[in-house]
């Protein structure tokens, strides 16, 4: 169960309570904070993020390297496995798998990637 996070803060019912999230939601938010996150940045937690160093926008493989390194990055997300479907503009969508249910996100790599 996690807090429920929208627009960069936490989001909050019009009562002031937090709204609570888990399963697949829960999934794609820790996926999405990852991928949105450069490694060592998040002072709470230095282990949270992605490592980007190498990754290069140009690059033919480019899907290959942001899975792999998108993989490393969710290997903690009990029972999510990350693939990235495609990559154009900065822009990758994800296919975010927790345990039998899928769904797709899209993330702007655009800060991120160069």
């Amino acid at each position: 169960m996690d807090v429920r996070v929208s627009n960069g803060d936490i989001f909050m019912t019009v009562s002031g309570d937090y709204c609570y999230i888990t399963g697949i939601e829960e999934a794609v938010q820790r996926v999405r904070l990852s991928a949105l996150t450069f490694k060592g940045e998040f002072i709470y937690d230095r282990e949270l993020g992605t490592d980007y160093s190498g990754i290069d926008a140009y690059d033919d493989m480019l899907c290959e390297k942001l899975e792999a390194v998108l993989r490393e990055s969710c290997a903690d997300i009990c029972d999510t496995q990350v693939e990235v479907l495609s990559c154009e503009n900065r822009i990758a969508v994800l296919k975010v798998i927790y345990r039998d249910r899928e769904t797709t996100t899209e993330v702007d790599l655009s800060g991120l990637i160069q």
